[in-house]
């Protein structure tokens, strides 16, 4: 891992970057103190000291008002599923070869119990369902996931009681929407959250509503309570709200997992129409002439809610929408990205860039990442015909109506029609 990550960090000229290889006990004196500590795939597999020392580090090493992100297994949702690690671990412990070879084994043994209807797949259906997802993950991350020996699936409380003794609180969850309960939780338990404003409850309660399997959570030091608008607008107007991407209509319908939510009416209808034009802070969206009249509290909250189901981005400055695709020559200017794309387009994996126009990182689809790369290393003229001789050597193919497009005229139809949803869409995020 470390000499891979060096050499995309050599790949990427990343002067601000390096990789450390070493335990959480003994890491270097010089590190200093972050904005931001991200834990992602490592506190639900490692055994409890190593945890402690976690705790340690994120004491000692998060700057006051930082953020730390951790992901881990979560109970209940992991209640049912835990015997299928029992399953893997025990039988790949009894066979011959590599990781991956006896991870390979082990999951062929239990797709022949669960086929043959052993009784604990016969009584939980969700487990036998959940076999399948497993036979499309990459056998490397399920021998990571399921033949470490430490693997523990936590309650939110328990973690949250263990980052508040290292001083950290929690502030919040990815994805967003899992900020709004009453946008990941069934009507009939929304009375629960009513009830009580205190977060450490409200989870807790959310998660027994949702049947949370995994959690990715953010802590702080110094958190601030904003409990008004004002002061909302005092400590964070440095964000820029647009729409997701053109050509959004009302009503906006998503499934976040548990409950379909809507959005529609004139207040959402006003917002859409504001924030297809251009990117604006929350001051000069509640400054708008068109939506005076409406409390600021109200709109406030539609636009938070318009970012967690998907109508609204965030960018950390202002990004141009237009809906006419860019012409002329495009460069990327960041080697970082240009080493990804080369790398990663059509490798049959979302691709993730540095943008600098939105602040964050930005994921293209592997097709979009092969039409950047094209466009960047070949320019616009003949963009269509490249990008669809390259999908056709690639073995890949394009989907309509869920089957696989074989006509070749069909294709390219396709495949110009996606390149200019991508150059009015994506690329001015870029």
């Amino acid at each position: 891992h470390v000499a891979a990550i060096d050499k995309d960090i050599a790949t990427g000229e990343l002067a601000n970057a390096r990789a450390i290889a070493c335990d959480f006990a003994t890491l270097p004196k010089d590190l200093g103190k972050f904005d931001f500590l991200t834990l992602h795939g490592v506190f639900s597999w490692v055994a409890p000291e190593v945890r402690q020392q976690i705790l340690e580090v994120a004491k000692s090493h998060l700057a006051p008002g930082g953020l730390l992100l951790v992901s881990y297994n979560a109970m209940p949702g992991w209640a049912h599923l835990q015997p299928i690690r029992g399953i893997l671990r025990q039988y790949a412990a009894l066979r011959q070869g590599d990781t991956v070879q006896r991870i390979r084994d082990a999951l062929n043994y239990m797709v022949f119990i669960r086929d043959k209807k052993a009784k604990y797949f016969e009584d939980n259906p969700r487990a036998a369902a959940y076999v399948d997802g497993l036979l499309k993950q990459d056998l490397r991350y399920l021998a990571h996931e399921y033949l470490n020996q430490h693997w523990t699936s936590f309650y939110f409380s328990e973690v949250a009681e263990m980052f508040g003794s290292a001083g950290l609180a929690f502030v919040g969850s990815l994805p967003i929407h899992t900020n709004f309960w009453d946008l990941c939780v069934r009507p009939e338990f929304q009375e629960l959250f009513r009830t009580t404003s205190n977060r450490l409850v409200t989870e807790s309660h959310k998660d027994f509503c949702a049947n949370t399997a995994f959690r990715w959570d953010i802590y702080a030091t110094e958190p601030r309570v904003m409990q008004s608008p004002e002061e909302r607008l005092k400590q964070v107007d440095d964000l820029y709200f647009r729409v997701a991407r053109p050509g959004i209509s009302l009503p906006h319908q998503v499934n976040l997992g548990v409950v379909t939510s809507t959005v529609q009416g004139p207040l959402y209808e006003t917002l859409l129409k504001v924030l297809s034009k251009s990117s604006l802070r929350l001051s000069e969206i509640l400054k708008d002439k068109s939506l005076k009249g409406n409390p600021a509290a109200d709109l406030i909250r539609a636009v938070d809610a318009g970012v967690a189901m998907g109508l609204f981005d965030v960018t950390a400055g202002p990004v141009k929408i237009t809906a006419k695709p860019l012409k002329g020559s495009v460069a990327v200017v960041s080697p970082f990205n240009r080493a990804v794309l080369a790398s990663d387009s059509l490798g049959g994996r979302p691709v993730a860039l540095a943008s600098v126009a939105t602040g964050t990182g930005h994921t293209l689809g592997d097709f979009d990442a092969a039409i950047l790369h094209e466009l960047t290393s070949e320019g616009p003229d003949g963009l269509v015909q490249r990008v669809d001789a390259r999908l056709a050597g690639s073995g890949r193919s394009l989907q309509q109506e869920g089957k696989p497009v074989t006509d070749p005229a069909a294709r390219q139809q396709l495949v110009e029609s996606a390149c200019t949803a991508f150059t009015s869409t994506s690329l001015p995020q870029l």
